[in-house]
């Protein structure tokens, strides 16, 4: 998993040099981010009833060769219709993988140790891609193709090895006819009805705004620095790299304290207030040194949360919904990449600022759900 989500982000420093190169027009990174965030909105619920019927190793190895072969797409195109193609197709396949890896670490995993194993999980994700960020913007100051070229081979020799190496996590002998019914992606959205509850819905709730709030502030400030402060890749991979290193320091010391000696519904929603706080002093900064060093702090909070909500959703499941569950939870994790993106697009090119405001909002919301998510519990 540290491989492939290495590799997913080689591309991203070099990405705003790729669309400048292409003389593209500034909303092109929010609307070909929201393309893919479609994508995976669209094949995570459906990624969730596949998991039942195959492996989730076969899943993961889908996610694996499949978005190597998008990106091979992604790099050749040379016109916004074609990028927004080849990032819709990507999104079908990062849905794969990240259903693939949340459901084999669920079902792999006993009661005990779920919770601590989701941490590692996502405290690995957020650190490979910050550490992606720096290896690709290194690379791509020799040549932006260069990043491309080793991403795509990382990702099908990664997925390759899914294959090959994991263990089977499920027992199935699926007729066609049960693979056919669950391969249709809308009808996995009605699955929903198989677990949904108000609780779910809140948490549902939170964790779209939350990602929502995320998508919008970092898809935009890694084009902020490339536009206003005339950054190459190099810096924005630095930058990205501070923050893997901020990630690891905090999931591995303040993250696992707070799943293991706190509640973590109060832990969630105390998070999620300073991270609202962090995304208000950027709206009142100009200075490149002051507004990296807030979206650090951002980032931090952000992934101490990813963990606590997973382990919220996750305790709340039902063994035999669980795949569902999950594949559910991406696809709002997916909704709000895919509302993120798309307005941080639209906002740039109207005021450079307008993506951190709608990221304030958004966390704003997910705090108020949080609080509702908190008392809520509280008389259950």
């Amino acid at each position: 998993m540290v491989l492939w989500n290495l590799a997913a982000s080689y591309a991203h420093p070099v990405t705003p040099t790729f669309f400048k190169q292409l003389h593209l027009s500034d909303a092109m990174f929010g609307y070909a981010f929201a393309a893919m965030a479609f994508g995976m909105f669209l094949s995570s619920p459906f990624w969730g009833q596949m998991t039942r019927v195959i492996n989730s190793k076969s899943a993961l190895a889908i996610g694996g060769i499949g978005y190597g072969l998008c990106q091979l797409l992604f790099s050749l195109s040379h016109s916004s219709w074609l990028i927004l193609i080849a990032r819709l197709l990507a999104g079908l396949s990062c849905g794969a993988f990240f259903v693939g890896s949340l459901t084999y670490i669920a079902n792999q995993a006993n009661e005990s140790s779920r919770g601590s194993l989701l941490t590692l999980n996502a405290t690995l994700q957020t650190i490979s891609d910050a550490l992606g960020y720096f290896i690709g913007g290194m690379v791509g100051e020799l040549g932006v193709q260069l990043s491309f070229r080793a991403q795509i081979m990382q990702l099908i020799i990664t997925g390759i090895l899914f294959y090959l190496l994991l263990d089977r996590d499920v027992e199935t002998s699926a007729t066609f006819k049960e693979v056919a019914k669950a391969s249709n992606p809308f009808k996995a959205f009605l699955s929903a009805k198989e677990f949904m509850s108000v609780s779910f819905a809140i948490l549902f709730g939170m964790t779209t705004c939350v990602f929502l709030g995320y998508t919008c502030l970092d898809q935009s400030f890694n084009y902020y620095l490339k536009d206003v402060f005339a950054f190459t890749s190099k810096y924005n991979g630095t930058f990205k790299g501070i923050v893997g290193l901020v990630t690891l320091i905090l999931n591995m010391s303040v993250g696992l304290y707070l799943l293991k000696h706190t509640n973590i519904r109060r832990a969630n929603m105390a998070l999620l207030a300073l991270a609202e706080l962090s995304v208000i002093s950027l709206l009142f900064v100009n200075n490149a040194l002051a507004l990296m060093t807030m979206v650090i702090v951002f980032d931090g909070l952000y992934a101490l949360c990813v963990p606590i909500e997973q382990n919220l959703i996750t305790n709340r499941s039902e063994p035999k919904t669980r795949n569902l569950v999950l594949g559910f939870y991406q696809s709002t994790k997916s909704l709000g990449m895919i509302l993120g993106a798309l307005f941080a697009g639209m906002l740039y090119p109207l005021y450079k600022k307008g993506p951190f405001l709608l990221s304030m909002l958004a966390v704003l919301g997910a705090l108020i759900l949080s609080i509702v998510y908190t008392r809520r519990r509280k008389y259950e």
